[in-house]
C-alpha cells in the first residue's frame, strides 16, 4: 500500500505538471516560521487557516494549487506538505525518465567527478538523467558508495577492506 504522501503526490502530478509552483508555495508557507507552525496547530480552527492560506496564496498561486492545500488543511494534512513536494519531485524526474540516487563519501565530492559518475551511470543503467542525494559518511574512509534503483556500487575503502576480510576468513 503506498503512503499518504505518495497517494496526495500522485493525485496532484496526475492534475497539475507544475513542480516549480509547488517548491515555491511550499518554500513559502514553511519558510516563515510562525506562518508554518500556525498552520500545523490544531487549536488554530480549520476556517483560519483556510483564510490565512487564501490570503497568503490567492494572487501569487495556481488556483489548482490553493484548492490543493486548502483540501490538505481541511483533512489536517497540511504537515506532509514538505513529504508530498518530495514525492511529487520523484514523479516528476521519473516522469522524464530520471531516477534519485544515494551518493555516500567519506569528504563532500568535488561536481565534476560527480558529474562524470553520473553519465556513466546514466549510460550503464539507461537512465535519462541520474540526481545524487550527496551523504557524507566518513566512516567509508575513500571512495563512494551509490544506492541507485535497488541497486548497490560500493567501490569504498571500508568495503574493499570488508571483501578482504572476508575472503581471507574463506582461506582459513
Amino acid at each position: 500500500m503506498r503512503s499518504l504522501e505518495t497517494r496526495y503526490a500522485l493525485a496532484l502530478y496526475e492534475t497539475l505538471q507544475d513542480e516549480e509552483a509547488l517548491s515555491r508555495d511550499v518554500e513559502l508557507l514553511t519558510g516563515t516560521p510562525a506562518l508554518w507552525s500556525a498552520l500545523q496547530n490544531p487549536c488554530v480552527s480549520k476556517r483560519e487557516k483556510d483564510r490565512v492560506l487564501c490570503r497568503v496564496l490567492q494572487n501569487n498561486t495556481r488556483e489548482e494549487l490553493l484548492s490543493f492545500y486548502r483540501l490538505l488543511s481541511q483533512r489536517d494534512r497540511l504537515p506532509l506538505l514538505p513529504a508530498i513536494r518530495e514525492k511529487y519531485h520523484q514523479l516528476c524526474l521519473e516522469g522524464a525518465g530520471g531516477i534519485q540516487a544515494e551518493f555516500r563519501c567519506a569528504r563532500e565530492p568535488d561536481p565534476k567527478d560527480l558529474q562524470r559518475i553520473g553519465k556513466a551511470l546514466e549510460k550503464r543503467r539507461g537512465f535519462g538523467h541520474i540526481e545524487f542525494h550527496v551523504v557524507v559518511d566518513p566512516s567509508l574512509l575513500g571512495g563512494f558508495v551509490i544506492h541507485v534503483g535497488g541497486v548497490t556500487y560500493d567501490k569504498s575503502v571500508a568495503g574493499m577492506l570488508q571483501g578482504l576480510r572476508r575472503s581471507l576468513k574463506e582461506r582459513e
